[in-house]
């Protein structure tokens, strides 16, 4: 473990971005996070607050935060991308027009690369390439509510990284008495996991709200880890990834917590009849899961693969089909018991 300060920069003031730097603050790193917004700039340098999202739960006092992207950069040794998916190519390209100097890139956004169907750790490595500003690319996944990371209760994430020592090194400088992080060389499993459970999570809530059943949700939970393998395998992730933090323990946790927005939007779809026209019609940001489910559907029709529950899902939220008949199907249908994970 480094014996030093780590200079960390967060790109973005959100929820999640705040909470790693909250961690990181609490090992002794120096943290400063970049965003747009003045009032949660000012919260936090004046207040050592985040109240838009933590209300007046105090984050570290050490974290300063800045609308000054070169300032921000200026003695950044790692680059945390912590805003949302579609604002990443705007923010990939901020860095490499005011970066300096290399420094290790770690993306926490959830999600695929929609316009290619492909990773999106890829396409952070195309904008990166040929600029000498990314030392490494990696990433952090895994079961990490916000709120609970901000109260310091226990979590557990995977650091993944090509190279296993840039991962030690970046789990090292997360890693504390309450947020356990492993390092990990496949980035594809743990980032298509980390995208794909979305989706199932609000299949899970879907069917809790029709039937408020534990076996079923276990059973879809199940089928949802073997078709997320299924997907990943061809992006060349190992078995193995699918037992760890980024991946089942994700899994699990979207798919069942109440916090989870995924999940949520799954019972509010139940709620109202199976009507998700309706319900998608009434939020102004597409819940992540919802935009996944488009991408997986056109991965899998691409590949040429079978995933009864992503294809169900698909047909729920794009084309509005009842749910009731379609997820008796999936069980019908489902060959995980027999289908060995190859």
């Amino acid at each position: 473990m480094e014996n030093r300060p780590i200079n960390v920069t967060i790109i973005g003031t959100g929820a999640y971005g705040t909470v790693l730097a909250n961690v990181l603050a609490d090992n002794g790193s120096k943290v400063l996070m970049y965003g747009v917004i003045e009032s949660q700039i000012d919260d936090i340098n004046d207040n050592n607050l985040n109240s838009f999202f933590f209300g007046d739960l105090l984050i570290n006092e050490n974290i300063k935060a800045t609308a000054d992207i070169n300032y921000a950069l200026e003695n950044a040794e790692v680059v945390i991308l912590g805003t949302p998916t579609a604002a990443l190519d705007d923010v990939i390209s901020n860095i490499i027009k005011n970066a300096k100097h290399p420094m290790h890139i770690i993306n926490v956004a959830k999600g695929l690369d929609e316009e290619k169907l492909d990773l999106l750790s890829k396409k952070i490595e195309g904008m990166f390439e040929g600029t000498n500003i990314a030392k490494s690319i990696g990433a952090i996944y895994g079961p990490s509510v916000a709120i609970e990371v901000i109260q310091r209760k226990p979590t557990c994430v995977m650091s993944c990284n090509k190279d296993i020592e840039v991962a030690k090194f970046i789990a090292d400088i997360f890693t504390n008495e309450y947020f356990i992080a492993l390092p990990s060389t496949d980035i594809a499993g743990c980032e298509v996991a980390a995208a794909l459970k979305n989706t199932i999570a609000i299949a899970a809530g879907l069917l809790d709200g029709m039937l408020g059943s534990d076996n079923a949700r276990s059973c879809l939970i199940t089928i949802g880890l073997s078709e997320m393998y299924e997907i990943a395998s061809s992006f060349g992730a190992r078995k193995d990834t699918f037992f760890n933090f980024a991946t089942l323990g994700d899994l699990i946790l979207t798919s069942t917590s109440t916090k989870s927005r995924n999940y949520s939007l799954g019972k509010e779809i139940a709620k109202n009849e199976g009507d998700a026209k309706k319900v998608l019609n009434s939020h102004r940001r597409t819940v992540e899961g919802v935009m996944t489910c488009k991408v997986a559907y056109e991965i899998i029709r691409k590949l040429d693969i079978k995933c009864p529950l992503f294809e169900i899902m698909y047909e729920i939220l794009y084309n509005n089909c009842k749910p009731s008949a379609l997820m008796n199907t999936l069980f019908m249908n489902a060959q995980v018991v027999e289908k060995e994970m190859r």
